[in-house]
This record gives structure tokens, C-alpha cells and sequence, in this order.
């Protein structure tokens, strides 16, 4: 009997720890905060669809900036031999400090100051095992970027291939944000 109650306590407690992390780090070793308040997008690529994210990410990410979200890279590293992992981190984290300059970039470009907070919002995964992309049938190799859309609490809202779902995440994110307030409406 007590070993009941000792379960129904801790179930009781694990029911009461905060749901929302995500225990998913990034090339920095920063915690994702997938689920934890903003929504997000999710790009999952390999070396094979870098382009694509070059030519279509960021004038993508800009276009969401009404929508605050954070923009997570999951990248592929399956295939790639161990003692070349370091190389390739050091290589996403590149990308990463090339990404963002291109992102403040673009808001330069349109009279605007780029967002505070910028950096907290665009995180770079490397996956040497594959599994987040093997669970949603990228076999290694893929040669489509898949994209995700996910609410505040982590809830997948969309995907699709991209850039061909770019609008119909947009859409979602936008029709699954909390309205907004005008000054000029009061």
C-alpha cells in the first residue's frame, strides 16, 4: 500500500514540474526554449538544402517578425565521420554569426532597428544521430528543408517542405497569435 502512495505522490509531482522545457540545446550550448512562451519556427536541413536556407530563411524569418517567434535550425549531421564533429560545430556557429548579421542586415535595409533580443531568438541545432529528423521521415540524405511551425506551448501548429509552405506557416503563426492592442484604437 505504501508503495502506492509513494507513486501517487510522485506522479503528483511530476505533474506539477513545468512542462515547457525542452531539454534540447544548441551549438552553444544554450537551451532551446522550444514551448516556453514564444512560438517557433523549426528548420530541419542537412548540408545538401543549405542553399535553400540561404536564398529563403532569413527574408522569411524578417517577414515573422510580427509574430516574435523564435527560429530554431536543426542540422543533419548523419554521415559525417566523429573526429570531423568539431569542425562541423565550429562550422554551424559560423553560419550562425553570418546569419544574424544578415538578419540585422535586412532590418537596416527597411529603416528599422534590428530586435533587442535578436540573438535570443535564432538557435542552431547540430543533430549528429539524426533521430529528430529520422521521427519525422527525413531519411539521411533528404533533399527538401522541412518546416514547422509551433505554438507557444510547443504544440506543432503546421509543416511542410520549404520554401513552399513559407506562406502557409506564416498564415498559421500569424492566425494563432494573441491580438494586439492599437493605441489608436482606444
Amino acid at each position: 500500500m505504501r508503495i502506492l502512495v509513494v507513486l501517487a505522490c510522485l506522479i503528483g509531482l511530476f505533474g506539477a514540474l513545468p512542462a515547457h522545457a525542452s531539454g534540447l540545446e544548441d551549438v552553444f550550448g544554450r537551451e532551446v526554449p522550444l514551448g516556453q512562451g514564444r512560438p517557433a519556427v523549426v528548420l530541419y536541413a542537412n548540408r545538401d538544402t543549405r542553399q535553400v536556407l540561404r536564398e529563403h530563411a532569413m527574408r522569411f524569418a524578417y517577414e515573422l517578425r510580427h509574430e516574435n517567434p523564435i527560429v530554431v535550425v536543426h542540422v543533419d549531421l548523419r554521415g559525417i565521420p566523429g573526429f570531423f564533429m568539431g569542425a562541423a560545430s565550429r562550422e554551424i556557429r559560423k553560419i550562425h554569426k553570418d546569419s544574424l548579421d544578415k538578419v540585422r542586415q535586412l532590418f537596416l535595409e527597411h529603416g528599422q532597428q534590428p530586435p533587442a533580443d535578436l540573438e535570443a531568438s535564432f538557435y542552431m541545432v547540430a543533430d549528429s544521430s539524426g533521430e529528430p529528423h529520422r521521427a519525422l521521415g527525413l531519411v539521411k540524405g533528404f533533399q527538401q528543408v522541412l518546416i514547422r511551425a509551433m505554438s507557444p506551448s510547443g504544440r506543432e501548429l503546421a509543416r511542410g517542405p520549404f520554401p513552399q509552405a513559407a506562406g502557409t506557416i506564416r498564415r498559421v503563426l500569424e492566425s494563432s497569435a494573441p491580438p494586439r492592442i492599437s493605441a489608436v484604437s482606444r
